[in-house]
């Protein structure tokens, strides 16, 4: 009785204006995503040109210092390290044009004075992460991509349109006190009815999907695997997910109201805040209760931090002697040691600005993105960007991934020089480490891995929406009147 039902619902459905809309929309949104990531000017293909150029000029900055001396490695770093891009930036283009794509290093010459002396000693400011700012001068005509958050958007506003006389049109028509007749539950007919509207949604969604993975195939820009075709069946997972939610709230509102209108009022003052409102209003309360200090206070505080170090080794007084008066060189020790220290001191100030000013930027993105959860549609979006690899939980686990590794290069250098019977061992000098060579293949090179911890909260949310919204339609149908 239930699949006979839903064969019903189904055949409706086909019958429909609306369903004629969606299956010609839908995969025409879909082409339209392919052509746009396939064959786009800036397109994947491009960004892993760039991505393998941008590699090449790093190896070729690390070798050249690793060829001279571990010391001259040491002060110089590793190179600026850059994130790869996702080929599933058609999925869930996350608006990574606004996001950095590496994190460079913060390195600038400098020289040597104590006091009223003027040492020969020249060096280089030892290597630090910086993080560069977000690009939030996008042209307004790329804020709108056409991605599959997008149509799944979309989707969702048509779930509406399919779902909203579900049961109010049947009881208005007197049909559906006609069903219960028969020797069939409620929550039969109820289950019929999501699994009618369930099967016609999917339809359209399965025919542009694979339209849309056979052109982006075709065209060749934008290679696939077995691992990337599970993702890819994945993100259909969360499609199922995100449209049954609505399916589930368009029958809680279609059996709370006396008619079909008032239903579909009522859906569509709950889509658009659900889509629209919520994030955008929860957004804005996290971004007062919390405001980030500008870059230029930042920059302030940290060059007042720096010229403290600055009085505290090189004093203004014309004394006879200062902290760094003397040179550092293998044969003094003392003095080498002294402008580790300093050395030491000005690198911890740096990171330690750096660090703690993105990392609050960071904590902001978190907690605005926990609250806006409350909305089916923006875990959706969380849940696609995880799979997909884009968005801001991509580049917050990237600036993990180079913190460590900015930690294994450092380890790597101590570990390198204290293999060296003639270095002092003193880091950060170049004069105290090693003077020998280095082996390219010996030095560390960093892996970005991809993660996807981020997708587990957003779809246990999903499930659990499905869940509530699920119970709250079958007491909904309990209560209500027949006729």
């Amino acid at each position: 009785m239930i699949w006979q039902i839903a064969k019903k619902e189904i055949y409706h459905n086909f019958m429909t204006l609306r369903f004629v809309l969606m299956i010609i929309l839908l995969p025409l949104l879909m082409i339209a995503n392919a052509l746009i990531y396939g064959f786009g000017d800036s397109g994947y293909r491009e960004e892993v040109n760039a991505y393998h150029r941008a590699m090449e000029s790093r190896l070729s900055y690390v070798k050249n210092n690793a060829q001279e001396s571990l010391g001259r490695l040491a002060m110089r770093g590793p190179g600026e390290i850059y994130k790869r891009p996702s080929p599933f930036k058609f999925c869930a283009d996350g608006t990574d044009e606004l996001i950095p794509r590496s994190v460079p290093l913060s390195e600038s010459a400098g020289g040597g004075r104590g006091g009223g002396v003027t040492t020969a000693y020249s060096w280089r400011e030892l290597w630090a992460l910086e993080y560069l700012p977000s690009n939030h001068g996008s042209d307004a005509t790329t804020l709108i991509k056409i991605d599959w958050v997008f149509i799944g958007i979309f989707m969702s506003f048509f779930v509406i349109l399919f779902t909203f006389d579900a049961i109010a049109g049947e009881r208005a028509y007197g049909t559906l006190s006609l069903m219960m007749s028969n020797q069939i539950s409620r929550g039969q007919v109820l289950l019929a009815k999501y699994l009618g509207a369930f099967f016609t949604l999917m339809v359209p969604l399965i025919i542009g999907v694979l339209m849309n993975v056979l052109i982006i195939y075709l065209s060749g820009n934008i290679p696939f695997n077995a691992n990337d075709c599970l993702r890819v069946l994945g993100m259909v997972g969360l499609f199922a997910l995100h449209i049954s939610i609505f399916i589930f709230l368009g029958l809680f509102f279609s059996s709370r109201v006396s008619n079909a209108i008032t239903s579909l009022v009522w859906l569509l003052l709950t889509w658009v805040c659900l889509a629209f409102i919520f994030p955008s209003l929860i957004g804005l309360f996290v971004g007062t209760l919390d405001p980030i200090p500008s870059i230029e206070i930042v920059s302030s505080r940290k060059r007042a931090q720096l010229a403290n170090i600055e009085d505290e080794f090189r004093p203004m007084e014309l004394l006879e002697t200062t902290k760094l008066s003397e040179a550092p060189s293998p044969d003094n020790p003392s003095a080498t040691r002294r402008w580790a220290t300093y050395f030491t001191k000005r690198y911890e100030t740096k990171t330690r600005s750096a660090d703690e000013h993105v990392d609050q930027q960071l904590r902001q993105v978190k907690f605005a993105r926990e609250l806006t959860q409350i909305s089916p549609i923006v875990c959706f979006q969380h849940a696609m960007e995880g799979l997909a690899g884009t968005g801001i939980t991509r580049y917050m686990d990237f600036v993990k991934q180079v913190r460590r590794y900015r930690q294994t290069f450092i380890d790597f250098i101590k570990t390198e020089d204290s293999a060296d019977p003639d270095s002092l061992h003193i880091y950060p000098v170049r004069e105290g480490l090693s003077q020998k060579p280095v082996d390219l293949n010996a030095v560390p090179r960093f892996e970005e891995r991809p993660s996807y911890q981020s997708v587990l909260f957003p779809v246990g949310l999903l499930i659990l929406f499905n869940i509530l919204f699920f119970t709250g339609a079958q007491l909904s149908f309990l209560k209500c009147d027949l006729k």
